[in-house]
């Protein structure tokens, strides 16, 4: 089964298993927000900041199953494999879009 994504998201797939920092911050709104284990990030210098700790940590990569819509939202489920314990985990992307761009970013189970 072939998934058709919004190209942002597509684009920061690419980037997030490709760990590609500098690809990963452009998929982002100057004012975007990314949640991830309970802490938020706000802004490019904090969201490069928290994607190349986790990047360089975990080495993970997500392979994405479905994509949902929650209040109008994609939200992609799927599995994000790593060097973490519980490898691999299923996990949820909610996003939100604006302009062609994500303004919001929350990983959750």
């Amino acid at each position: 089964m072939t998934l058709t994504l919004p190209p942002i998201l597509a684009a920061m797939i690419r980037a997030h298993n490709a760990h590609d920092a500098e690809a990963f911050i452009g998929c982002f709104t100057e004012d975007a927000i990314v949640r991830d284990e309970g802490r938020a990030y706000f802004g490019p210098v904090a969201i490069r900041s928290w994607f190349e700790d986790v990047s360089s940590r975990y080495g993970a990569v997500f392979h994405v199953t479905d994509v949902s819509f929650v209040d109008g939202e994609p939200v992609l489920t799927g599995s994000v494999t790593g060097n973490f314990d519980g490898s691999p985990l299923v996990l949820r992307y909610h996003t939100a879009l604006d302009d062609g761009k994500i303004v919001a970013l929350k990983i959750a189970p």
